[in-house]
């Protein structure tokens, strides 16, 4: 990042620099944040944003090491750990790198560390507070706001009137936000007078993050215009190569009906986090940039998932018919199972772009960026 900052088709930096000077719009919080901070300061408004963003991926990855160091593991975990559409991702592909949305899965570790700590009104506020900053930050984050609300819904072991006000509550805000999202959109006047206020005052440029903001949904469908059967077969073996193994956790485990909520009393596990994850799949019917919607939809699946497991929401049956066939005919040789990981995650990796094809060997690739570029 230290290297592309200041580099004008820096899309991922691009998109922080969006503000309000041209009005109030869609993605602009943070941007009018960093905007105020460089005139108070007289500082560089990359610079700014570039510190900000060493800080939120130290901190997330710390989060991460703290959220996976005390799971139990076995040879599906790790593959699933491993998985190029995870950690690996925003480092392997630079179109990927320093983008908004390492704030949705941050946000969430920071959530599941507060599950424990407070009640269900308190984690209400807290997901009112810091999911509003995420929304007017970036308006996708609304299709990864079920994984949150069902923290909320573990913390409910029979609803009450109070209760079922404080979700409705809840959720009728965030979706007076989209609403009044939805109906900001920037007009081309709008966008001008926001980058002429970038290169007269910050002397700086605006991005192409700014030049869309007036683009409708439709026009953004319209771009996925040269989707064909190619594409589709490249990104169904990323979605299974990159899945697998989570997928497999899933349907080997169950609710712990130990721990009640209303979760595990009227629902079956694998429906839930189905119907939880299905609308991370929408961003791919809208947008093109397929690799971030698969690194994001991954992350959060799988937090969720070990979060479950961390708090014995549910529980992994090691002995189940396919983890055993998996373990003891493929994976019981420690040969096997190194090469299978390396394929599996070392020797590929999803490009930002739908239509692009895929990466090789991300490891050497990242090494080489970082001592060529």
């Amino acid at each position: 990042m230290s290297k592309t900052y200041q580099l004008n088709v820096n899309n991922s930096m691009a998109e922080w620099l969006i503000n309000y000077q041209g009005g109030f719009g869609r993605r602009g919080l943070l941007g009018e944040l960093f905007t105020q901070l460089s005139l108070i300061f007289d500082y560089p408004i990359r610079k700014i944003i570039l510190y900000f963003l060493y800080v939120i991926f130290i901190f997330y990855y710390l989060l991460i090491y703290l959220f996976f160091r005390n799971i139990k593991t076995n040879y599906i975990i790790i593959i699933s750990l491993l998985s190029p559409l995870f950690i690996l991702s925003p480092l392997a592909e630079l179109e990927a790198l320093g983008r908004k949305d390492i704030l949705i899965p941050l946000f969430f570790l920071f959530y599941c560390n507060l599950y424990n700590r407070l009640n269900l009104f308190g984690l209400s506020l807290i997901l009112l507070l810091f999911y509003t900053i995420l929304l007017l930050t970036h308006e996708v984050s609304i299709f990864y706001l079920p994984f949150f609300y069902l923290l909320l819904a573990f913390k409910i072991e029979k609803l009450t009137i109070y209760k079922i006000i404080t979700l409705i509550f809840v959720a009728l805000i965030f979706f007076f936000i989209i609403y009044i999202l939805s109906n900001s959109a920037h007009s081309p006047e709008a966008i001008k007078f926001m980058c002429e206020r970038m290169k007269n005052i910050l002397n700086d440029k605006c991005g192409l993050g700014a030049y869309v903001l007036n683009r409708s949904l439709k026009d953004n469908i319209a771009e996925l215009g040269g989707l064909n059967s190619i594409h589709l077969i490249r990104n169904f073996f990323i979605f299974i190569l990159g899945y697998s193994a989570l997928i497999i956790l899933i349907q080997s485990s169950k609710f712990n009906k130990s721990k009640n909520n209303i979760l595990n009393k009227f629902f079956n596990l694998k429906l839930l986090i189905f119907l939880t994850f299905l609308p991370t799949l929408i961003p791919f019917a809208i947008a093109v940039d397929w690799g971030r919607w698969f690194n994001l939809s991954y992350t959060m699946l799988i937090l969720f998932y070990f979060f479950c497991i961390k708090n014995e929401k549910i529980f992994l049956n090691e002995n189940s018919k396919i983890i055993n066939y998996l373990t003891k005919r493929f994976l019981k040789n420690k040969t096997n199972f190194f090469i299978i990981v390396f394929i599996l995650c070392f020797t590929w990796n999803p490009k930002a772009v739908y239509h692009e094809d895929i990466g090789s060997i991300p490891i050497y690739r990242m090494l080489n960026k970082i001592i060529t570029h």
